[in-house]
């Protein structure tokens, strides 16, 4: 399985989806609560508002929404779908609502992604972009990163390869680690932080025993598809029309300013999920999956050949949708090792799927959300009915049984790329920590992490958003400053903590 790691100028949010979702409040009520302390929802509410800048009109007036930051966020071009499944989604009772807003559970008119004028807008666009030229930033390109240099307990550089010369960079103050959850775990592995068992087996002498690499999160999904009369989204055609092109290279409008093929989004609670927040997630693909040639599907979602071929023959030529079926809240953790002492040497990433059975059943009750979803009035006008193909592993088994659904999850289950959770946030005192609240490492001084590695737990979303409140949040913890002190929040929310000074 590829699982890309995101080296390039804005990381992950250069090569993703876009989708702008922030995740549950619960989520980051529930860090607080495992001993992250300053990282409740309240708290960390005014750094997603701090960096936004919403371009939907009724989002900006809702109080939950910036306004004035250097991150678009803009709602992306809908088809005929997105109606149709708004309107399934209201004849059982879901509500519209905005995802980010004061409510999770429900489903969207618009969904929204960080796009301006039909154009990417990744975090070096957003951020690094307008400040090239500030005198105290130098940006390396074409480097690796070996190890971080640390001495007497203290981070004192990084060393490199870049231009095939290995460069010491030294540290006046501190050393941050953002490499994302594959980098910033190896890279502390390789310097000699993480568990001193695997650490020993490779030879690389011991620092600080950590559990750097455990407590591997995912999201996870699969694929459940329908054949329909019409197309409910835009076709292939359609993408490729000269009119289509000219309107998105003249105007910066049309179809091709959509983010992927997935346009209506839901999230939804299932009988497993506690507290009153969503386990699973739906992303609606207007088009199956597979039927033309001309996009490579296969690799873009990471499908094996094994399940591929049969997926490819239902699909091809055919008009329908697929759904993509995620797991919000995996109970499943996976480990993420050296592979050797070679900084060159790509990780070992077990994500250990299904290790916890629950996952399964979760996935189960979300299948028969989608189902129920297709039955309505909604989509049987467009005579709506379920792909059934021969997958390896499950012939023999009676469509729509409980054994043949499991055994499609087991089968067909793929990454939508969201690991997260390898240099784990919690308490000082909380042994299966990487790093405390103020994302420093334990036991070392002058070294902190501050990206999707630190999260305790998946947020229950696309973490690209979430990711980008970590970087903010970083940078009022680094300089001991607070930054949002001034950001009004919606009267249901509580004003946040105020963050104290930091001494180094």
């Amino acid at each position: 399985m590829r699982w890309p790691s995101g080296k390039c100028f804005g990381g992950t949010s250069s090569i993703n989806y876009m989708a702008y979702c922030r995740g549950n409040r619960h989520d980051y009520d529930d860090w607080a609560k495992k001993g992250c302390t300053g990282w409740s929802y309240r708290d960390v509410l005014p750094y997603f508002i701090k960096s936004e800048n919403n371009l939907n009109e009724k989002n900006r007036k809702s109080g939950y929404h910036g306004t004035q930051g250097e991150l678009y966020v803009s709602d992306v071009n809908t088809t005929l779908g997105s109606a149709v499944f708004v309107a399934a989604a209201k004849e059982l009772n879901y509500p519209v609502i905005d995802v980010n807003g004061k409510k999770q559970l429900g489903v969207t008119e618009t969904h929204q992604a960080t796009v301006y004028r039909g154009h990417r807008w990744s975090t070096a666009r957003a951020f690094l972009d307008p400040v090239q030229s500030r005198s105290n930033l130098h940006i390396a390109d074409n480097a690796h990163v070996h190890r971080v240099i640390i001495e007497n307990g203290r981070a004192v550089g990084v060393e490199m390869e870049r231009g095939g010369k290995v460069i010491v960079v030294k540290a006046k103050k501190e050393v941050i680690l953002s490499a994302g959850a594959i980098g910033s775990p190896q890279i502390l592995l390789l310097s000699g932080i993480g568990p001193k068992a695997h650490l020993d087996s490779l030879g690389i002498p011991v620092v600080a025993d950590l559990p750097v690499g455990e407590n591997l999160q995912d999201h996870t999904f699969v694929f459940v598809d329908y054949y329909t009369n019409v197309t409910l989204g835009h076709s292939i055609e359609t993408l490729e029309s000269i009119e289509t092109q000219l309107k998105y290279s003249l105007l910066g409008q049309g179809p091709l300013t959509m983010t992927g093929l997935a346009e209506g989004i839901g999230f939804f609670r299932t009988k497993w999920q506690q507290d009153n927040s969503a386990d699973i997630q739906l992303h609606m693909l207007w088009i199956l999956i597979g039927h033309t040639k001309k996009v490579d599907s296969r690799m873009v979602y990471n499908i094996n050949p094994e399940s591929w071929k049969p997926m490819e023959k239902a699909h091809e030529g055919k008009l329908g949708f697929s759904v993509m079926v995620t797991l919000l809240r995996p109970r499943s953790r996976g480990v993420l090792q050296l592979r050797s002492k070679d900084p060159r040497d790509q990780p070992i990433i077990d994500p250990k799927y299904f290790s916890a059975e629950r996952d399964i059943d979760v996935y189960e009750e979300g299948i028969k959300i989608t189902k129920k979803l297709a039955s309505t009035n909604a989509f049987k006008q467009y005579d709506t009915k379920p792909v059934v193909y021969a997958v390896p592993h499950c012939q023999g088994l009676t469509y729509d049984s409980e054994e043949y659904w499991r055994c499609i999850i087991r089968s067909n289950v793929l990454t939508i790329y969201h690991p997260t959770g390898t240099c784990k946030m919690g308490a000082v005192d909380d042994p299966t920590a990487v790093v405390d609240p103020e994302l420093r490492v334990k036991g070392i001084q002058g070294l902190r992490v501050a990206d999707a590695s630190i999260m305790p737990d998946v947020p229950a979303g696309n973490t690209n958003a979430p990711s980008i409140m970590v970087g903010e949040k970083a940078a009022d913890l680094i300089l001991g400053t607070n930054s949002v002190k001034d950001i009004p929040l919606p009267a249901d929310i509580a004003a946040p903590e105020i963050i104290s000074k930091v001494v180094f």
